[in-house]
């Protein structure tokens, strides 16, 4: 009774740990393809999503045709949060993300960390190909934009 309780335990661990894996590296590839999103890079967004999604993304739902994408001048970073995360029946990876983009205006350097941030609301898809998970779907909602430093201009 003792060694099929212990080969259920191991068993589901693994299980666990698979699931965890996978999802993880799904997650990794969208942080990439996210990353690529900001910076307008069509290369390396293309390594982690797949043509129809960074044409998407880069020409008709460009960061700086958002209304925040306009005023940003210098990037100081990224920060991302799960807002969930679900696998289809077909094994894709779904993503709602909450990504916040660092940066300076024009006019304004500071340096570290960024003076402004604007927030986006990514729904993702990512699918394991051949290739390794890949973006099929990726829509970003502009959000809201602010001052790190409220009370300074």
């Amino acid at each position: 009774m003792k060694k099929l309780l212990s080969a259920l335990l191991l068993v589901g661990a693994i299980v666990f740990a698979y699931r965890w894996f996978t999802g993880w590296t799904a997650y990794r590839a969208y942080e990439r393809f996210a990353e690529a999103w900001v910076h307008g890079d069509g290369i390396e967004a293309a390594k982690y999503g797949d043509a129809p999604t960074v044409k998407h993304a880069l020409e008709e739902r460009s960061l700086r045709g958002t209304p925040g994408g306009a005023a940003m001048e210098a990037f100081r970073g990224e920060r991302y949060a799960v807002e969930s995360q679900t696998r289809s029946s077909g094994g894709a990876v779904e993503l709602k993300v909450l990504q916040t983009i660092f940066f300076d205006p024009p006019g304004i350097t500071s340096g570290i960390g960024g003076a402004m941030l604007a927030h986006f609301r990514h729904k993702a898809t990512v699918r394991k190909t051949s290739d390794g998970w890949r973006v099929v779907a990726f829509e970003p909602t502009y959000l809201d934009m602010a001052s790190v430093r409220p009370g300074r201009s």
